[in-house]
Formats: C-alpha cells, sequence, structure tokens
C-alpha cells in the first residue's frame, strides 16, 4: 500500500510529494535538505527555511516574494505548508494546480475545481477534489458494496468504535482520549473495540503495522488494504466494506465514532445496514481547526467567508442529527451544534477525564521532579505538556516570562511537545534572551508525561481567543489538576468549563493573549506558595470530579435508553 500511494503521488505531482513528504515525516528532512541547497536563489533560501523548521522566517521570505511578484512553483507549493495560500490563490502568474491547492485550503472549493478543469480536467487531483466536495454536501451518501449487511445474525454485545488514529502509533490529545473512553466504557461493561480509519498508520508512515495491536488489553484493529482508492469517496467505501466485515464477525450492539464527518458518514451507512443504532462523539469543530491551522488573518477571514466552511458546518450538523446519540465535550460544544439544528437534547455532555490513579499518586516536589529528569532544580519552572501549535499561546507565555524575569524573577519554562510551531517558539524564546532558562525536550514517551508535568511548579494552559479555542475542551487542564500543580488557564468558556468557577475566582484564569496580566499572575504565584497551595487543592477536588470511570456512566446510560443491554451498567 505504501509503495503504490507513495508511486502514485510522484508519477502525478512529484515536487507536491516531496513537500508533503517533509512536512509529515521530519525523518525524511535532512535528505530533502540536502537536495534543497542544490536549488538556486530565492527558492532555496525559502526551502531550506521551512524544511529547518523555521516558520516564522520562512513567512517573512514568501511575504517579500509575493511583494516582489515572483512566487515560483514550489515557493507556491512552500507557502501552502506554511499556512499561506492566500499568497497563491490570486497570482495569475503561478502555476494553475498550485492555485488550485491554494484555493481548495482557502475553503473555495468551486474555484480550486474550476482551476483544475481548466489546466488539468481529470487529472487524480481534479478528481479527488470533485469527490471531496461531493461528501462535504449534505445529502450525499457513502458508495459502497453492503456486504456483511446480513450477515450479523443472533446476538449481540459491545460498542465497535471508528477512530481516526489510536495509539501506538500517534500520540496526540485525540489518541489518549479514545483510548481513556474504551477503558471506561470496558469498566462499565459495554465490551469496546476499535478499528481505525482505512491506511492507518501505514499512511503515517507505520509500515511495520500489524493487523491488530492489543493496548492494555484493547484491540485495535486496522483496515489495510493492499491498494488505497485514490479518491476520498473510495477510500470511504474501503472503509465501510473492512468495518462491515468486523462487525460481522464480533456482531456488536451499536456503533460510536468521533469527529469529523467522514468518519460518520461511514458509521451511518455501517449502522443502518446492520440495523443497530450508532453514536456521534463531537470533539472539535473541524472548520474551526482547519481556519485556526492558517498563517494570517487574511487567510482566516477569507476562510470563515469560504464555501467549504459553510459546507463543513452543515455536513456536521446534519450528520449528528443523524446519529441515535451525540455526545460532546463540552457545554459550548454542545451549544453550537444546538444552534445549527442539532435536538439539544439528543446531546450528553462527555468531558475530558483522567485515570483516578492519578488522584492516588503522591507527586514528588517540582525540584526532585526536574532533578530526575536532569533539568536544574532552582527557579519557578512554568509551562505545558501539549502540542506545539500557534493557537496554543506559547508565545504569550514566552513574552510573560521575559516580562517576569526583567523584574528580578528566577521564572523559567518547560514546553513539552512537537508542533509546527516549535522552531518559532525556539527562536523566541533566544530573542527574549531566555535560552538558557527554556526547554524544549520535544515529543516525549507517553509513559514519560507525568514526570515533565511534575517538573512544574505551575501548569499555564495560554490559548489565543480564537474560534477553534472558544468551543474546543483540551485534556491536559484535568490532567494537571489531578496531579497537584497549580494551574493558570486563558479564561475562554470552555478552559473556564473545565477548571469550574471556584479555580477561576481564586486566580486560576487570566485574559487571554495578555502577556502582561499573565507575567502578573506568575510573578504573584512565584511569591506567595500559599496561594500557589490553594490553586493546587481547588484543582484537585476539581479533577476528583472528572475521573474516566464517573464520565462513563453517560455512556453506559445513553447506550441502554437506546435500546442496548448492558447488565453490567451503572449509572
Amino acid at each position: 500500500m505504501a509503495a503504490t500511494t507513495s508511486l502514485r503521488s510522484v508519477t502525478d505531482d512529484p515536487l507536491t510529494f516531496g513537500i508533503q513528504l517533509g512536512r509529515r515525516f521530519p525523518a525524511a528532512r535532512p535528505a530533502l535538505l540536502a537536495a534543497a541547497r542544490a536549488a538556486r536563489g530565492d527558492d532555496r533560501d525559502v526551502v531550506v527555511s521551512w524544511l529547518r523548521g523555521d516558520l516564522a522566517a520562512t513567512r517573512g521570505l514568501l511575504d517579500d516574494l509575493a511583494r516582489r511578484g515572483s512566487l515560483s512553483r514550489l515557493a507556491a507549493e512552500v507557502a501552502q505548508a506554511a499556512g499561506r495560500p492566500e499568497l497563491v490563490v490570486d497570482d495569475e502568474h503561478v502555476h494553475p494546480v498550485a492555485r488550485a491547492r491554494a484555493a481548495w485550503q482557502l475553503g473555495e472549493a468551486s474555484r480550486a475545481i474550476a482551476l483544475l478543469g481548466e489546466r488539468a480536467p481529470g487529472s487524480r487531483l481534479h478528481r479527488a477534489l470533485r469527490a471531496e466536495l461531493a461528501l462535504m454536501t449534505p445529502g450525499t451518501r457513502v458508495r459502497w458494496s453492503g456486504a456483511h449487511a446480513d450477515t450479523v445474525t443472533g446476538g449481540r454485545a459491545g460498542i465497535l468504535h471508528l477512530l481516526t488514529n489510536s495509539l501506538p502509533h500517534t500520540q496526540s490529545g485525540y489518541t489518549v482520549r479514545s483510548h481513556a473512553v474504551l477503558l471506561a466504557q470496558r469498566e462499565a461493561g459495554l465490551s469496546p473495540i476499535a478499528m481505525t480509519r482505512v491506511g492507518y498508520p501505514v499512511v503515517v508512515g507505520g509500515l511495520a503495522a500489524a493487523a491488530v495491536d492489543v493496548i492494555d488489553g484493547l484491540g485495535y484493529h486496522r483496515a489495510l488494504p493492499s491498494r488505497l482508492a485514490p479518491t476520498p469517496d473510495g477510500r470511504l467505501a474501503q472503509q465501510a466494506d473492512a468495518l462491515a466485515a468486523l462487525a460481522a464477525r464480533i456482531r456488536p450492539a451499536a456503533l460510536q465514532t468521533t469527529t469529523h464527518y467522514p468518519n460518520a458518514l461511514v458509521a451511518r451507512e455501517v449502522a443502518e445496514s446492520l440495523g443497530i443504532p450508532w453514536a456521534y462523539e463531537v470533539r472539535g469543530m473541524l472548520e474551526q481547526t482547519w481556519v485556526a491551522g492558517l498563517g494570517s488573518v487574511e487567510a482566516r477571514e477569507r476562510a470563515l467567508a469560504s464555501e467549504r466552511f459553510r459546507l463543513t458546518r452543515e455536513r456536521e450538523a446534519e450528520l449528528a442529527s443523524a446519529a441515535d446519540v451525540v455526545f460532546t465535550l463540552s457545554g459550548s460544544m454542545r451549544d453550537d451544534l444546538a444552534e445549527r439544528g442539532v435536538p439539544r437534547e439528543r446531546i450528553h455532555l462527555v468531558p475530558n477525564g483522567i485515570d483516578a490513579s492519578l488522584l492516588e499518586r503522591v507527586a514528588p516536589a517540582a525540584p526532585e521532579a526536574r532533578a530526575a529528569l536532569g533539568l536544574p532544580r532552582e527557579g519557578f519552572w512554568v509551562g505545558s505538556t501539549s502540542s506545539l501549535v500557534d493557537y496554543e499561546g506559547f508565545d504569550v507565555l514566552l513574552d510573560a516570562v521575559a516580562l517576569a524575569r526583567a523584574e528580578g524573577h528566577d521564572v523559567r519554562v518547560l514546553l513539552v511537545g512537537e508542533g509546527t510551531a516549535r522552531p518559532a517558539l525556539e527562536a523566541q524564546a533566544r530573542a527574549l534572551g531566555l535560552a538558557d532558562v527554556a526547554a524544549f525536550p520535544g515529543r516525549v514517551p507517553r509513559e514519560a508525561v507525568v514526570g515533565y508535568r511534575d517538573a512544574l511548579d505551575l501548569f499555564v494552559v495560554p490559548r489565543h481567543d480564537r474560534p477553534v479555542t472558544r468551543t474546543v475542551s483540551p485534556l491536559k487542564p484535568v490532567e494537571a489538576m489531578a496531579s497537584d500543580r497549580p494551574l493558570v488557564v486563558s479564561a475562554l468558556p470552555p478552559l473556564l468549563e473545565t477548571i469550574g468557577a471556584e479555580l477561576a475566582a481564586a486566580g486560576g484564569a487570566v485574559a487571554p493573549g495578555d502577556a502582561r496580566a499573565l507575567a502578573d499572575r506568575l510573578v504573584a504565584l512565584v511569591a506567595d506558595a500559599r496561594l500557589r497551595g490553594r490553586l493546587a487543592a481547588l484543582g484537585r477536588a476539581r479533577a476528583a470530579s472528572r475521573t474516566w470511570s464517573a464520565v462513563g456512566s453517560t455512556y453506559c446510560a445513553e447506550f441502554v435508553r437506546v435500546g442496548i443491554e448492558a447488565p453490567m451498567c451503572e449509572y
């Protein structure tokens, strides 16, 4: 599958394949970097900067090239990878295929298809975008074989999950929550089992993938055909066939899937063919996450007004309304879905939770935890364990640390994780004179995260105020509260809902994007051990009500309500 997919991509568009290879597989970057140095002039500078991961410098170079009207095809591809498609789409001197990709990235779907129709009608990309537009349009159904639809007979039990990705091949908030949900449902007697999207994990570099990965006794089944279909609708048909075949073997009583809409399209088809209910867990708003990843105000404004943004919102609402049960993470997400027409009475909150064992452990003092990691014992360390992306707001945290240090306080920063913003954050730390007091250990093994969290004197979630951060609730603040560490978050609706009114009023929230306000809170906490203890105690009490065992009762109640027999459920 990897060989045929790569060969098809190289044959269709070798330039784009190289850019995407560097974007998705960091291990390939050194070889690509060596090749890029052989390029000429402006192209070489842009590609080398991007492959080194210096996003801020890359965007600066692209702005300069766009002002001069000299974006090459290569620079145009880098501009899209760097989140700046608006530099490409309106420039008639740029190759039409690159302009079409940029139009799609901005959400101008019909324009993208029209541009390809002029230059590359019938190409794989043209067919793929036409299929993608059809799939996001309300009313379109997946065309699949319908095989195995009548083979599930007799008793049915358990919940079959369709997931986008999973442990151990991907470590993220999504996969950690998925695993926790499966564990909670197993504890509640719902007998869960999972399948991941077609082609995963091979499509993200997992070439040694097994047919089934078993983690903590939970099975993650893979859908790995010898060849992936070349278009999105074809891949969803493959997914439906694989999910129905697994259902024929294990005879589930219900299906459950997560955002975004391709998963829901498949789950609906298979559930209807089997005559069983299905649940849709809305963990985020796809269109908001996509817009948040764009690299300029202009790009984000164009995307918000685009055809793709509108259709995606309508499609998600349509599928959530079709599900027998809808789960979501926060009140703000529930309100958003209800405003789109999803029946409020079918939307049930299942907030992020924590393993109860986190509450039972005695966390070491932060200096001892730092010493165990080889970090200095001295100083007041603030930071987070997170994906390092723009909307997380760690640039504001670095500015706040610099302000606090300028006032004579030994505040230091630890940011654990990977992401597109990491090189820019490291460059910002150097520019602010924080190079010796800022640590960026990168991605660490799942089991090591708790040790890095223990190393912090203060856990900070400094998210920017964006549409995506006003609805989506992250997992990390709940884990920080359970770890007996004081917590400060941006005063955004889902974060305030997570920490609770008492912790927010005690000093656990500051205005988003305000480095001065955050610096003042850091200084206050450095000087007041009693306040730190109060924030930690309030957070721990809040986390105690958010265990996965408690959260699991919601799944039980709703699956029983739609007719699933689950005698072990307690709710």
